[in-house]
């Protein structure tokens, strides 16, 4: 029920602003509801003029909170059964789980304070509202107990000061079901890494999003080796095995996409611990210009992936982003009439029509033995994951002066020092002059959360890094207040920033010279180059991201 006429006004104003009612429905509605003594919203609904779950976003709206589509994601069993069935029903609510220290309790009406003050009454702890559907929630709910019952569960809720559900897999907690939800809350969570540690108390769960690390569940430590158990069983590795390193690969549905994703075990001093890395196999949406590529930057480097032959080198450090950058490229020159061979350790996404070689140890594949074997191929393009020796280096040059277009990562700061780091492997100074055509370096920025972005007035630091000049009457730039969109850090999701360096005749006979990264760096400033610095500045003017990461990723660039 609405918890007031306040708010139902509110809300059915907002229907009416959003399109989604019309005037005429409206009136003849109001009326109808003032004869049934019912709320407006619960007339529309019932009168199919207004869907259960346009009326719920527009609740989220209107309160600041998310939505949840729970036909997406399913509530978390264990902690679903710590609220009394009874106050389940009755205020159409469902605990969802545990983020980051708080119980999540999902709504049909966060303005009803009568739902609130129930569940806070039950739970000593924070707690984070999101919104659903009330008809998805009452399914949920009667599911959620319904089986419970028939499998004769114990429904008596834990005790009030209970931080955690202190259930052991023995007696409650579901590994299957837990590994799931974890997994499942990392891709809504849009994260990169999920880890598993084990510690001396408890098993903790870690996300890393946006590049940032973060808690969110914990278990009791017995659950730690189940939960290991189950991943190795799922990646077919050896779970007798607890003294060495185990990699593996699984997949994975979630929602409506497929995941592909990377696990590595090792063993530490409290027990295995594991990373899975996340990877969606949908990457036909990325282009250049959504990785955040400027319009000079993108017309520049697609330029450049066009040109016939010759060696394009990414650099930066590991997490920064490369190997999508390079994956975005390939697509772009994919076409039938070309040739594309790949090597990469491991092969991340798949694209169709590209040959993808993975590189193997164990028998004796290495980035050198498969770039020699694909040169004999007939490849147009090759795309080196990582150049890690001088045997590579010197490989992937040669062929980019034999009619090849070659794509390749290098670990350095700046896009003018892949130079040096290649000569420090051993090649030839003319070879690097003579097959270079150009290199890109970049970073990944946090990008301002949208739904709590605000302006403020620059100081006069501020000012003088962004060049804003002093006579300028206002400087307005932006940050994120914090809200349950962004987790309450002020971003959500990351965006690119790229420094271009081509390489002109005049580059070339520096680099034949031998000179240092820093001359090289100035000559190309000199020359039109766009810095890290410049491009994150630029961000910064554009709203996109805020000073502070500007200058936290751009601090090797100076």
């Amino acid at each position: 029920m609405i918890a007031s006429v306040a708010a139902e006004q509110r809300i059915v104003g907002k229907l009416l602003v959003d399109g989604t009612l019309n005037g005429t429905a409206y009136s003849a509605m109001r009326r109808e509801s003032e004869v049934m003594g019912l709320p407006l919203v619960e007339v529309l609904i019932a009168n199919d003029l207004v869907s259960d779950a346009d009326a719920a976003q527009a609740y989220a709206d209107l309160a600041g909170l998310r939505f949840l589509d729970l036909t997406r994601r399913q509530p978390n069993r264990a902690w679903a059964l710590t609220l009394a069935e009874n106050v389940a029903r009755t205020k159409d609510c469902v605990i969802f789980g545990e983020v980051t220290n708080e119980l999540v309790a999902v709504v049909a009406d966060p303005m009803d304070q009568t739902v609130r003050a129930a569940i806070q009454s039950r739970f000593e702890r924070p707690i984070q509202y999101v919104v659903s559907p009330r008809y998805q929630i009452r399914e949920a709910v009667s599911e959620i107990y319904s089986t419970a019952r028939s499998q004769g569960a114990r429904l008596t809720a834990l005790a009030p000061v209970a931080s955690r559900v202190e259930t052991t897999s023995a007696t409650g907690i579901n590994i299957i079901e837990q590994f799931d939800s974890i997994v499942d809350e990392a891709v809504d969570r849009r994260a990169s890494d999920i880890h598993i540690e084990p510690e001396h108390d408890r098993l903790r769960i870690r996300l890393r999003i946006d590049g940032r690390m973060i808690e969110v569940r914990a278990f009791p430590p017995e659950v730690a080796q189940p939960l290991i158990s189950r991943l190795k069983v799922l990646c077919k590795l050896d779970i007798t095995e607890r003294r060495k390193p185990q990699d593996g690969r699984i997949s994975h549905r979630s929602f409506d996409q497929n995941i592909d994703i990377r696990v590595a075990v090792i063993p530490t001093a409290r027990g295995e611990r594991a990373t899975l890395r996340l990877l969606s196999q949908d990457r036909s949406q990325l282009t250049l210009e959504s990785l955040g590529m400027s319009i000079e930057m993108r017309q520049a480097f697609e330029r450049l992936i066009h040109r016939p032959y010759g060696i394009i080198l990414l650099t930066g450090p590991t997490g920064s982003g490369k190997t999508t950058t390079l994956y975005v490229a390939l697509q772009c020159v994919n076409t039938v009439d070309r040739h594309i061979i790949t090597v990469e350790d491991p092969v991340e996404y798949h694209i169709d029509g590209v040959n993808q070689v993975a590189v193997d140890a164990e028998f004796g594949v290495s980035f050198s033995a498969a770039l020699r074997s694909i040169l004999r191929h007939d490849p147009d393009i090759v795309m080196v994951g990582e150049i890690r020796d001088a045997e590579t280096a010197h490989l992937a040059l040669e062929a980019s002066l034999t009619g090849h277009l070659v794509f390749a990562t290098l670990h350095t700061n700046s896009a003018a020092g892949a130079v040096t780091r290649l000569l420090d492997m051993g090649c030839e100074p003319y070879l690097v002059a003579s097959a270079l055509i150009g290199s890109m370096a970049q970073r990944l920025v946090r990008k301002i959360c949208a739904n709590c972005k605000r302006a403020y007035e620059a100081n006069e630091a501020e000012r003088k890094i962004m060049g804003i000049p002093e006579d300028r009457a206002e400087a307005k730039i932006y940050r994120g207040t914090g809200c349950s969109r962004c987790l309450r850090s002020g971003y959500y999701d990351r965006i690119g920033v790229f420094e271009y360096v081509p390489f002109d005749t005049g580059l070339s006979a520096l680099v034949i010279e031998k000179a240092t990264t820093e001359t090289l760096q100035d000559y190309a400033i000199a020359h039109g180059a766009i810095t890290l610095r410049d491009d994150a500045i630029a961000k910064v003017r554009e709203g996109l991201t805020t000073l502070e990461e500007a200058l936290r990723v751009t601090v090797y660039s100076e």
